[in-house]
C-alpha cells in the first residue's frame, strides 16, 4: 500500500510567503505547496470495514488493541458545534432551551442509502424518531439523562447514538461532546463537561475536530487552550485512564467558525491577510466557515424553510465570501492604495463544503494509516479463535466416558514417568524442561519456599538464609549456591546447605551450675565421685537436641517443598502440551495430586521416623569410646593405601603382593573361585596389622578419677571429651539424616514410574463405571458444544472483517476505478464469500460428526427430562452419580483397611464434591497442611516443641541489637573526640603532635571495649566461627 500522507499543514516559511505584501510571484511559485489534497469521498466499502472492526472491538473487549480511528468534535458552547453537525445532517437538529444543555456525547452515524427518495431521511436508531422532531426528542432525552445521572453532576460519559440514512449522505460517523464552559459558576458542571472531553481527546483512536470563533484571537480562546491542557497534562486532570497525548496536534484540525463576523471586521486585504496568517500560525491545520449567513436565524423559520436554507447555504456562503474578497481587492486596486490584495491561497480554506470534506479526509487518512495494524490484529484473532475452535471441538469429542478414562490413564502414566525423568533430569525430558526456564538457584528456591502456601513458620537457631550463606565471615561459601539446578540435584545442594548450617553453628555454653545440676548423684553414698558420666550424657543430649531438633523440621519441610515443586513443574508442563484438554478436569487432577502427595508423604514419614530413632539412640547412649572406635575404624583402612599408592619401601610392597599371591594360591588349590580367593587374601593381608579387639573394647581413659567437687579441676578435660563426642555424634547424625532422606524419598521419586502403589488410582479407574467417570469429569456436552459454536461464529465475523479490510486496501491502492474494476471487485467478493461459506460448512460438518458419535440430542433430551433437586438447588442428572455413598472411587474396599487408607478415601470423597479449581485447591491445601504438621511432630521425642528455639533466637537478636547500639554510640564519641583534638591542634600548631597516632590509640581502645562486650555475650551465646564444637564451662 502507498505511503499514507499526513494531515496537510502550513509551515512558518509558507506562512511568511503567503503574507508578503508585494510579492505575488512568490505566491504563485509556492502555490503547489498550499494545495489542499482532495481525497475521494468515503466509499461504502471503507465504512463497512470500519463498522465491522468496531463491532469486533466492542464484542471482544479489544478497543485498545483494535483501536479503530474515530472523529470527535469539541469546543466552546458558543463555537458552533451544533451548527456543524447540522451541516452534516442537512436538517436542523439543535435545541436551545435556556435550562437544557447537552448532557452526554451524541454519536451520529450517517448512512448512504440510494434506495431512498430525494429529501427522505430514515431513522435507524432510535427507530421511530422523525427528522423534524429530532431537536425536541434530543431535548427530552437530555432532560432524562440529567435526572438519571444527578449523582454524577447530571452528565453521562457514554454516548447517545443516532443512526440516520439518506441518499445524500456519505457513510460517516461523528461524535459531538458537550461544549466546554469557561464562565459557569457551577464548578461541578464545568468539571463534569471537562471529564467527558478529556476522556475522548486523550484517546489516541479519536481524531480531534476543535472549533473556535474566527474573530477570536488565539490567546483569548478558552476552548482550544483547555483542550490542549486536557490532552497533555500529567497526570490527567479529570481522571482519564489514557496517558498524556503529547502529539494531539498532529491528529487535530481546527474549524474557525462565524467567519461572517470576521469579514465584517476586516475591510482591507492587509489586515485580513495578516490576521488569517496569524490564525494559521497558531493552528496550522485550520479551515474557516460561516455556518449561517447573517441575518438568517433558523429559529425564525419553519422546518421546511430551514432544510431548504441549509441545502442552499454552501452556495450562499460562497457568494458572500467572494463578494467580500472583491470589495477588498477593489479597495487595493487603486494606484495610490496602501492595502494588499486578498491572498487567494487562503480561499480554498473557506467554506462549509471545504470543512465537511476536510473532516472526512481527516478520518479517512487516519483509517488508511491504521489499516496494516488492524489487518495484523484481525489475522492474529482469526488464528487465536481457530485454535480455540479446534480445542473446543476436541474437548467436545472427549465427552465420551470411555475416551475420558483412556485419557486419564495416559495422563497418570505420563505423570509418573515424567516426574521420574525430571528428578533424574534425563535427556528424554530436558527439552520439555529447559534449564533457563526451570532451573533454580538456591536463593530462588528459598524465595519460592518462603512464598509457598504450605510453609510452616519455624525458628531455628542455626538457620542461615541464602544471603547469610554468601556473607560468611571466613569468606568461604558453598560453590553450588548460584548454580541453576533441575531435579534431584536440589536435594544434594540441600544436603550441603544443611550440613553447612549444622557444622558452622556454635552451640550454647553451659555454666558450672547447669553442669553440676546434671550430675545429680544416682548412687548415693556408694561412690565419692561426681556422676560426671551422667552429666556428659545430659549435655550431649541437650546439645544434639538444640542443634538438630528444629533443623530436622526445617529440612523435612524443604524436602516436602521440593517434592511439591517437582510435581508442579511436571503438571504444568503436561497440561500446557499434550494434555491441555484435561486442564478443566479438576476432580481428576486433584485426585492425581492427592495420590502423589499420599505416596511421597509416606516416604517422608519413613525418613523422619528413622531419623527420630537414630537421633534418640545417639543422644541417650553416649558411649565413652565412640571417638577412639571411630579413629580405629578409620585407621583400619589406612594400610589399603599400600596397594594403590607408591611406597618408598619397595621390598615391603613386594612382600605384601607375594603374601597375597601365596595365600590365594593355597585357596585356589581347594577349588575356591579365583576372584573370591584373591579378594579375601588381599583383605586379610592388609588388615592383619590391626587388632580386632581395638574395635571392640574401650580405647583407654575417658574421665579422670579425680573429681574434686570443690576445685572442679576435672571439668576442662570433661569439656574436651564432650566436644569430641558432640563432633563425632553430629557427623554420624548428619550422615544418618542424609542416608534416610535419600533412601526413603529421593531414590523413590526417581523410581516413581515403576514403584508399586497399593490400590493405585490407575487400578481404581479401570474398575469405575461410566457413570463414575462422567461424575468425575463433570461431563457437560451442551456447554462444550456452545463453546464450539461460539468460536465458529467468531471466526465467521473475523473472516468477514478481514475480507472487508482487504477490499478497502485494494480500493485505496486503485485510485482510478472504472466499471471493469468494479465488476472485477464484485467477482472477488463473490469468491471470498464462497470461500468463507466452504470453511463454515467444513466446521459445521465436523461438529455434526461428533454430535452423531455422542448422540447429543438424545442425551440432552434425557438430561432435561430426568433431573432431580439436590443439595441446595443443585441439579444432577440420573446419568451421573447423585448419592455420596456411590461416589466411592473404589467400591471393593476391604473392611480391614487401615486408618490411613480410610482417611485417604475420605479425602477423595471430599474432593469429589468440588467442581471448581479454587474450592478443590483449598480443600487439598487443608489436607496437605494437616499432614505437613504431622510430619514435623512425627520426629519429636519427649519434651520437644516447635518453639524450642524461639526464646534463644529472640535473646540473640536483642543482644546483637544492643551491641550495634553500643558500637554506634562509641563511633559517635570517637567522632566528637577527634573533632575536639583537631580544634586543640589548631591552637597548639607549633607542637609536633602526630594525629594518626592518637587516632590509632583510640581505635585500639575501642577494639578492647568491643572485645570485653563480646566476652560477656559469649557467656550465653557462642559467636566465634573458628571454634566450632568447643563448649566452655564458666566457673
Amino acid at each position: 500500500m502507498e505511503e499514507v500522507e499526513d494531515i496537510q499543514s502550513f509551515d512558518n516559511d509558507t506562512i511568511d510567503l503567503l503574507s508578503s505584501p508585494n510579492d505575488q510571484n512568490i505566491l504563485q511559485d509556492n502555490q503547489e505547496s498550499c494545495i489542499i489534497r482532495q481525497d475521494p469521498i468515503i466509499d461504502s466499502a471503507i465504512f463497512k470495514a470500519y463498522e465491522s472492526l468496531r463491532k469486533i472491538a466492542l464484542d471482544y473487549g479489544l478497543e485498545r488493541e483494535l483501536a479503530v480511528p474515530r472523529t470527535v468534535i469539541v469546543g466552546d458552547t458558543s463555537s458552533g458545534k451544533s451548527m456543524l453537525v447540522q451541516m452534516f445532517l442537512r436538517f436542523p437538529c439543535a435545541f436551545s432551551h435556556a435550562n437544557v444543555g447537552t448532557r452526554c456525547p451524541v454519536k451520529y452515524i450517517l448512512r448512504y442509502d440510494p434506495n431512498l427518495n430525494d429529501g427522505e431521511i430514515r431513522f435507524i436508531e432510535p427507530k421511530h424518531w422523525q427528522a423534524k422532531d429530532l431537536s425536541k426528542n434530543l431535548e427530552l432525552e437530555m432532560e432524562r439523562i440529567e435526572k438519571a445521572y444527578r449523582h454524577e453532576g447530571g452528565f453521562r460519559l457514554e454516548p447517545f447514538t443516532i443512526e440516520i440514512a439518506s441518499k445524500h449522505y456519505t457513510d460517516f460517523e461523528i461524535l459531538d461532546v458537550p461544549g466546554l464552559v469557561s464562565g459557569d459558576l457551577d464548578p461541578n458542571k464545568r468539571a463534569a463537561v471537562e471529564r467527558i472531553t478529556e476522556h475522548y481527546v486523550r484517546d489516541p483512536s479519536f481524531m480531534i475536530v476543535q472549533l473556535k470563533e474566527a474573530q477570536q484571537l488565539a490567546d483569548n480562546t478558552y476552548g482550544t487552550r483547555r483542550i490542549g491542557e486536557l490532552c497533555t497534562s500529567e497526570p490527567a486532570q479529570q481522571g482519564s485512564k489514557f496517558p498524556a497525548r503529547k502529539d494531539y496536534a498532529e491528529h487535530t484540525i481546527t474549524i474557525q467558525t462565524k467567519f461572517d463576523a470576521f469579514m465584517r471586521e476586516h475591510d482591507n486585504g492587509t489586515v485580513a491577510n495578516e490576521d488569517i496568517r496569524t490564525r494559521i500560525e497558531f493552528f496550522p491545520n485550520t479551515f474557516f466557515t460561516n455556518m449561517v449567513v447573517s441575518p438568517y436565524k433558523l429559529s425564525d423559520h419553519s422546518y421546511e424553510e430551514n432544510i431548504e436554507y441549509i441545502a442552499q447555504l454552501p452556495e450562499l456562503e460562497k457568494k458572500e465570501v467572494d463578494n467580500w474578497i472583491n470589495r477588498i481587492n477593489l479597495k487595493a486596486g487603486g494606484s495610490d492604495s496602501k492595502y494588499q490584495l486578498f491572498n487567494q491561497h487562503y480561499r480554498p480554506l473557506i467554506g462549509i463544503d471545504v470543512v465537511r470534506k476536510q473532516i472526512q479526509e481527516l478520518w479517512l487518512r487516519a483509517f488508511r494509516a491504521a489499516l496494516p495494524r488492524l489487518q495484523d490484529t484481525i489475522n492474529r484473532l482469526i488464528r487465536k479463535h481457530s485454535d480455540e475452535f479446534e480445542t473446543a471441538l476436541f474437548n467436545l469429542e472427549q465427552q465420551d466416558p470411555r475416551t475420558v478414562r483412556n485419557n486419564y490413564q495416559k495422563y497418570i502414566e505420563a505423570f509418573r514417568t515424567t516426574i521420574s525423568d525430571y528428578a533424574a533430569y534425563r535427556a528424554e525430558v530436558n527439552a520439555l524442561f529447559p534449564l533457563d526456564e526451570y532451573g533454580r538457584t538456591y536463593e530462588q528456591i528459598e524465595n519460592e519456599y518462603n512464598d509457598w502456601n504450605r510453609k510452616q513458620p519455624l525458628t531455628w537457631r542455626a538457620y542461615l538464609s541464602a544471603k547469610q550463606l554468601k556473607q560468611n565471615l571466613n569468606g568461604q561459601i558453598l560453590a553450588t549456591l548460584d548454580l541453576r539446578y533441575i531435579g534431584a540435584r536440589h536435594f544434594e545442594r540441600l544436603r550441603q546447605v544443611f550440613s553447612y548450617m549444622i557444622l558452622s553453628h556454635e552451640a550454647l555454653n553451659r555454666e558450672r551450675d547447669w553442669f553440676e545440676s546434671s550430675q545429680s548423684l544416682l548412687y548415693g553414698g556408694v561412690s565419692d565421685y561426681e556422676n560426671t558420666e551422667k552429666a556428659v550424657r545430659e549435655l550431649l543430649f541437650t546439645l544434639i537436641r538444640e542443634t538438630f531438633l528444629i533443623g530436622i523440621c526445617w529440612l523435612t519441610q524443604m524436602y516436602t517443598f521440593l517434592s511439591d515443586h517437582f510435581a508442579n513443574h511436571v503438571k504444568s508442563a503436561l497440561l500446557n502440551t499434550k494434555f491441555s484438554h484435561l486442564e478443566e478436569h479438576v476432580k481428576f487432577l486433584s485426585l492425581v495430586d492427592l495420590e502423589y502427595h499420599t505416596v511421597t508423604h509416606k516416604f517422608i514419614r519413613n525418613a523422619v521416623t528413622a531419623i527420630k530413632h537414630a537421633r534418640y539412640a545417639k543422644m541417650v547412649y553416649a558411649v565413652h569410646h565412640v571417638c577412639g572406635t571411630l579413629k580405629n575404624l578409620i585407621s583400619s583402612f589406612s594400610n589399603m593405601s599400600m596397594i594403590t599408592q607408591n611406597s618408598n619401601d619397595n621390598d615391603n610392597l613386594g612382600n605384601k603382593v607375594l603374601q597375597v599371591a601365596q595365600d590365594a594360591k593355597l585357596k585356589l588349590a581347594t577349588g575356591i573361585n579365583p576372584v573370591a580367593a584373591i579378594a579375601t587374601s588381599a583383605i586379610t593381608t592388609v588388615t592383619s596389622c590391626n587388632n580386632p579387639l581395638d574395635l571392640i573394647y574401650a580405647t583407654g581413659k575417658f574421665l579422670t578419677n579425680d573429681r574434686n567437687p570443690q576445685t572442679v579441676n576435672y571439668l576442662p578435660q570433661t569439656c574436651d571429651k564432650v566436644s569430641e563426642l558432640y563432633t563425632a555424634v553430629r557427623g554420624q547424625l548428619l550422615h544418618d539424616i542424609t542416608t534416610n532422606f535419600f533412601a526413603n524419598l529421593v531414590l523413590e521419586i526417581q523410581q516413581y514410574k515403576s514403584i508399586p502403589i497399593e490400590n493405585s488410582l490407575q487400578n481404581r479407574l479401570n474398575r469405575m463405571s461410566d457413570k463414575d467417570i462422567a461424575h468425575m469429569a463433570n461431563i457437560e456436552i451442551e456447554s462444550s458444544r456452545q463453546k464450539v459454536l461460539s468460536n465458529h461464529e467468531s471466526i465467521k465475523q473475523l473472516e468477514q472483517a478481514r475480507d472487508a479490510i482487504e477490499d478497502v486496501i485494494a480500493l485505496i491502492n486503485n485510485k482510478n476505478i472504472d466499471d471493469n474494476l468494479y465488476d472485477m471487485n464484485d467477482d472477488i467478493n463473490n469468491i471470498k464469500k464462497r470461500i468463507r461459506a466452504t470453511h463454515a460448512d467444513t466446521r459445521n460438518k465436523r461438529l455434526r460428526d461428533i454430535e452423531k458419535k455422542l448422540k447429543i440430542r438424545q442425551r440432552h433430551k434425557k438430561k432435561q427430562t430426568n433431573t432431580i433437586q439436590y443439595n441446595n438447588n443443585q441439579h444432577l442428572s440420573f446419568n451421573v452419580i447423585n448419592n455420596e455413598k456411590q461416589i466411592s472411587i473404589d467400591s471393593n474396599q476391604d473392611e480391614d483397611n487401615s486408618d490411613d487408607e480410610t482417611s485417604e478415601f475420605e479425602d477423595e470423597h471430599g474432593l469429589m464434591r468440588y467442581d471448581d479449581k479454587t474450592s478443590s485447591e483449598t480443600y487439598l491445601l487443608g489436607i496437605f497442611r494437616k499432614h505437613d504438621q504431622e510430619d514435623l511432630e512425627l520426629g519429636f521425642l519427649n519434651g520437644d516443641s516447635l518453639k524450642a528455639d524461639v526464646k534463644f533466637v529472640e535473646q540473640r537478636q536483642q543482644q546483637q541489637q544492643k551491641q550495634q547500639e553500643q558500637k554506634s554510640t562509641l563511633m559517635t564519641n570517637m567522632t566528637s573526640n577527634v573533632r575536639m583534638i583537631a580544634e586543640n591542634l589548631e591552637q597548639i600548631s607549633s607542637l609536633p603532635i602526630n594525629i594518626n597516632s592518637i587516632l590509632q590509640q583510640r581505635k585500639d581502645t575501642s577494639s578492647d571495649f568491643v572485645s570485653d562486650d563480646e566476652d560477656d555475650r559469649n557467656s550465653v551465646v557462642e559467636v566465634p566461627s573458628n571454634k566450632t564444637g568447643l563448649f566452655f564451662v564458666h566457673l
